[in-house]
């Protein structure tokens, strides 16, 4: 269950149940006792759960793994303790965690291609470095590299630092750093410093991806895929749909938004804003639309949706799916954490898939090949 507190409207990622693919890596130069309840906390909050939220737990230094992907909060206690943390190195080796997650996250998406599944989580690398962890400088270049070419190719994979020291080393391996580094304080309650990293990553959308992408970047066959989804009375949910699945004008390519439930949602979409949602005590914003399903079904054409950027690169798709905050809802699926959820259906049709995103794989594995050799001959 998801243990963090339903506020009001100050916070709009607060009202999101968090439903992610977690990669945690710790320097265990932190002694276990001092760093346990800070990390902890964090992921009591995140919605760990069969139908939430996964988290995988790895040693920063070698990648080795503390805790083996699981969806249950007590697989992290049980296997997480201060005999397996002293287990495993120290140290915090960045080219290794790169690697490895990209490694995961292919491994997910190749996991939702067999399944047909269009994603529906997001994807967050947590990285905890203890206030002596560093990147040498020798892999500086290396990983500043490899970080642009998955930012391209894994685009909905956010990196995020929790650690203690002045994390302004990390500077440069993050997307925002006003946003994506955050002070691990041992002199303040797990909650004072923890509360800030929920947040933010509440406010990473959900993946949705193409299942019907092949490894090579091609089609055999267009067609619709759809995802159940489901939301607490008064909740939103917040999702991406990246460029490279619109290449190109398509007829008949288009997302559609089914309520399952009898209450109303509202959708909103835009093009810039990343969460984009509907705030009835103030006027839309410019790039933002808003539509409810309240007379039932409602679509969002994507057939032109990449043929005006010939100069700048196509943007994603923001949307999200906002319950209305009462109704007579009673959900008995099991994908239902609570009773009062409401069920929606993501539909999808005629996506498409740039061969240039499947590049950037080879990119990548040629930037490890490059670094394991400079490691054992340079």
């Amino acid at each position: 269950m998801d243990y963090f507190p339903f506020p009001q409207w100050g916070d709009i990622s607060n009202k999101t149940t968090p439903m992610a693919d977690i990669f945690v890596f710790i320097d265990t130069y932190w002694p276990y006792y001092w760093v346990v309840d800070y990390v902890a906390y964090v992921l009591q909050n995140l919605n760990i759960h069969p139908y939430g939220s996964r988290v995988t737990i790895y040693a920063a230094s070698d990648a080795s793994i503390i805790v083996n992907t699981t969806d249950y909060i007590i697989n992290v206690y049980q296997q997480w303790n201060a005999t397996s943390h002293s287990w495993h190195p120290t140290g915090l080796n960045l080219p290794l965690i790169l690697n490895t997650v990209s490694n995961e996250v292919e491994d997910i998406l190749a996991a939702d291609q067999a399944a047909n599944n269009l994603g529906g989580r997001s994807l967050v690398a947590l990285l905890i470095p203890s206030p002596v962890s560093f990147v040498d400088e020798r892999d500086y270049d290396y990983c500043q590299g490899y970080l642009d070419r998955m930012s391209r190719r894994l685009p909905n994979l956010q990196f995020i630092y929790y650690g203690g020291g002045a994390l302004v080393r990390f500077h440069d391996f993050v997307t925002n750093p006003s946003e994506d580094l955050f002070l691990m304080n041992l002199e303040q309650p797990p909650e004072k410093s923890g509360d800030p990293v929920i947040t933010r990553i509440r406010q990473v959308p959900r993946r949705i991806s193409n299942p019907r992408c092949d490894s090579s970047g091609y089609i055999s066959e267009y067609g619709m895929n759809s995802l159940e989804q489901f939301g607490r009375l008064g909740s939103i949910n917040f999702y991406r749909l990246e460029a490279f699945y619109m290449p190109r004008r398509k007829s008949m390519r288009y997302l559609e938004i089914t309520p399952n439930s009898n209450v109303a949602f509202t959708v909103c979409f835009s093009r810039k804003i990343a969460l984009t949602f509907r705030n009835e005590t103030s006027r839309y914003r410019l790039d933002e639309t808003c539509e409810s399903t309240a007379l039932g079904a409602l679509s969002y054409d994507l057939t032109d949706a990449c043929m005006d950027y010939d100069w700048e690169p196509c943007p994603p798709l923001y949307f999200s799916v906002q319950s209305q905050s009462f109704g007579d809802v009673s959900c008995t699926q099991p994908e239902c954490q609570t009773p009062d959820e409401a069920q929606y259906t993501l539909s999808l049709n005629n996506l498409g898939c740039s061969s240039a995103s499947v590049l950037e794989i080879a990119s990548l594995g040629m930037i490890l090949l490059v670094m394991v050799g400079g490691l054992f001959f340079g």
